[in-house]
């Protein structure tokens, strides 16, 4: 086996399969994981230190430009070379005296975002669309669309973003139009902290009380699309892949963690405590969208039928893996799968600086707050940033209480946002709406909130709850950041930013492991230069441009994915209102519909085993034709299957994917590093 070391973005010690044996994990870019074992403690620790020493140098080497030193071998061939006469292979001199041709990977073209200005106005759209961006849950997963439709406007494009009603004058305050949509984020929020996101307990609770909820944001979300020539979405508002086929527009998928299939990563909302390698990465995206769907399919499919006028719907019929996908986070922190299409794009962070400006108002920061910073600084004290976003905790007295423990045995400065934390418990307890705040030490500044932007370049280290968005912020400025996941995406963060060595992972939030962190993110210095370099490539990045190419270069292969729609049962007023001569003239891909097929050699019967219309447990029965010699074969009688059988099913059967899709890539994605 060979592997690039250059390619190696870490080594990790960890519980082998065998007992009485050592494992050991190599990561490397865009792969799955490695697993090794040893049966000598000594002989792993002996392989990680040669391994990490031979990377760093690589890396070092690389970053200034230094030549490779020469291995014995090469030397050898060398020395061969010059011996050899010139006419040794049979050619004439000035073939084997002249220029060699370039190395393959210096000659193939870049897979993404390399393009000179005149081939970027060839995919330019000449007419300006109106386009919508759908997204639900936290303002980190808002704010990156503010700064894509920001850029898109300057284009000239309409742009609109419909999100909850609570970021309206923020959304607007940018100069860009607002359309709700239903849901309680903080509500979600809370039943994802106490239950685990996709646990039993999650959707036990979410089933119960968010069906009304579900049927609230498809209703929603389908008026706030009407008029909508071109539709983003994040998969996390569950609506948009209907919307666009009830309304035949151009449909993208934009998300802020990976959420396509592949055995590099594991799901974001299913990352185990330890590597457990390819196979069980992308066994957890099978996993997830079947269990996902099956929880909802009664809901959206009756949604579909009786509001979208189109006919109903299964998993595979959707084929979301052939939507185009703009993946905003950065390559260099979760390098592109190899396994990954070339239509799914990582595009890096769309940043949007200054989020809290608008046209009315610009943020300037507090003189105290500028003075502790310099204070701090002047006395030699590192200061830490320490918030937790727009995470809603049932005791925000605890937490901030082990936070000003860790604080003052560390011996770090640290400026502390509670933010909008204890909002919801404070909602709900009706006897004690207040709750006393705790005293805080001389070397704690509270405040409400900050820009990042502003603040994370001037201090030395970040410790959030590791949303993508934070993450991002964190790591462009080039400081280690310590990420303490409550749930979701949180703990695939925290994960990235250990295995880039560039932070660490509290997943116990208490004050000897906060104090630990801190310690470490202050004085470690391999941690401290390792995320310096990180925030320079980050800082170089153009996500909210490459992300606009992306959309223009893709936009007239989402076009040839729209499907007709089959056998509506009914059309709804809405999509002739948002009709456009753009929309009339794209042109429609022939979907192939498996019931068109068995329309054709027999006829089928479907027959509801709930009594209610939106459960979508069916039985079907196959007739024969009366005529013809291409009839199936009758089925009688099918058997039910379990959910957790066919998902054990599915789970063993989930096929190796070929490497070969981003073979070019491979040999590209080194030298771009």
């Amino acid at each position: 086996m060979k592997i690039p070391l250059r390619d190696i973005t870490s080594t990790e010690m960890s519980k082998a399969f065998r007992f009485g044996h050592h494992g050991l994990v190599i990561i490397i870019k865009g792969h799955e994981e490695l697993f090794f074992e040893f049966n000598s403690f000594e002989r792993r620790a002996a392989l990680v230190d040669l391994l990490n020493k031979q990377v760093e140098d690589v890396q070092r080497r690389l970053r200034t430009g230094e030549p490779e030193a020469p291995s014995q071998s090469k030397k050898d061939a060398l020395i061969l070379e010059e011996l050899e006469p010139a006419g040794y292979l049979g050619e004439s001199a000035s073939y084997t005296d002249g220029p060699r041709p370039p190395p393959e990977s210096d000659t193939l073209p870049a897979v993404m975002f390399t393009s000179n200005s005149s081939t970027f106005l060839a995919f330019k759209p000449a007419e300006k669309l109106h386009i919508t961006c759908l997204t639900i849950g936290s303002r980190g997963d808002c704010q990156p669309y503010i700064a894509l439709c920001k850029r898109l406007q300057q284009d000239g494009h309409t742009c609109r973003i419909a999100t909850h009603e609570e970021y309206k004058d923020w959304v607007e305050g940018h100069g860009i139009q607002f359309t709700a949509v239903g849901g309680d984020p903080a509500e979600l929020m809370r039943i994802c902290v106490e239950n685990g996101m996709f646990t039993v307990g999650f959707l036990k609770e979410t089933l119960q009380k968010f069906r009304g909820w579900l049927d609230d944001l498809l209703e929603t979300s389908w008026k706030a699309c009407q008029g909508t020539d071109l539709l983003i979405e994040s998969p996390s508002a569950m609506a948009g892949i209907h919307i666009a086929e009830g309304l035949r527009i151009p449909y993208f998928r934009a998300f802020t963690m990976p959420f396509t299939r592949t055995r590099a990563y594991p799901h974001a909302f299913a990352v185990p405590e330890r590597k457990m390698g390819g196979s069980y990465n992308y066994m957890t995206y099978v996993m997830f969208d079947q269990v996902f769907w099956r929880a909802m399919a009664g809901q959206i499919n009756r949604w579909r039928r009786n509001v979208l006028g189109i006919s109903s719907t299964n998993f595979d019929k959707m084929e979301q893996h052939r939507v185009p996908f703009l993946y905003n986070f950065s390559p260099s922190v979760v390098p592109p799968p190899l396994d990954w299409y070339e239509w799914i794009r990582v595009t890096g962070y769309w940043f949007l600086d200054d989020p809290d400006d608008s046209a009315e108002k610009k943020w300037t920061p507090p003189a105290d707050l500028v003075s502790f910073i310099d204070t701090a600084h002047q006395l030699g004290k590192k200061v830490v940033y320490i918030g937790f976003g727009s995470i809603v905790v049932s005791d925000p007295e605890a937490m901030t209480r082990a936070v000003v423990e860790a604080v003052e045995q560390s011996g770090v400065y640290a400026i502390l946002s509670k933010g909008w934390s204890d909002r919801l418990a404070t909602k709900k307890n009706n006897v004690h709406p207040e709750v006393p705040e705790i005293k805080l030490p001389p070397q704690i500044y509270p405040i409400k909130s900050i820009p990042h932007d502003w603040l994370f370049p001037r201090i030395d280290a970040a410790c959030h709850h590791g949303g993508a968005g934070t993450t991002g912020a964190s790591l462009r400025a080039g400081i280690p950041t310590i990420i303490k996941p409550f749930f979701g995406d949180q703990f695939f963060w925290a994960d990235r930013v250990e295995a880039l060595d560039v932070g660490s992972s509290v997943r116990k939030l208490t004050v000897d492991n906060l104090t630990e962190a801190f310690r470490a993110a202050t004085t470690d210095v391999k941690q401290i230069e390792k995320a310096k370099l990180l925030g320079q490539k980050i800082r170089a990045e153009k996500g909210v441009d490459n992300a606009v190419e992306a959309i223009y270069r893709d936009l007239e292969y989402a076009r040839s994915l729209i499907k007709q729609p089959s056998t509506p049962e009914h059309e709804p007023l809405e999509i002739a209102a948002a009709g456009s001569s753009r929309v009339d003239g794209t042109p429609d891909r022939s979907v192939t519909d498996s019931s068109v097929n068995e329309s054709n050699q027999g006829t089928s019967e479907w027959s509801v085993i709930s009594g209610e219309e939106g459960d979508d447990r069916l039985e079907r029965r196959f007739h024969p034709r009366q005529h013809g010699d291409r009839s199936p074969s009758p089925v009688p009688n099918p058997k039910r299957v379990s959910i957790g059988s066919a998902l054990t099913a599915i789970s063993s059967a989930i096929p190796k994917p070929s490497l070969g899709k981003r073979l070019s890539y491979d040999s590209r994605s080194s030298d771009r590093q």
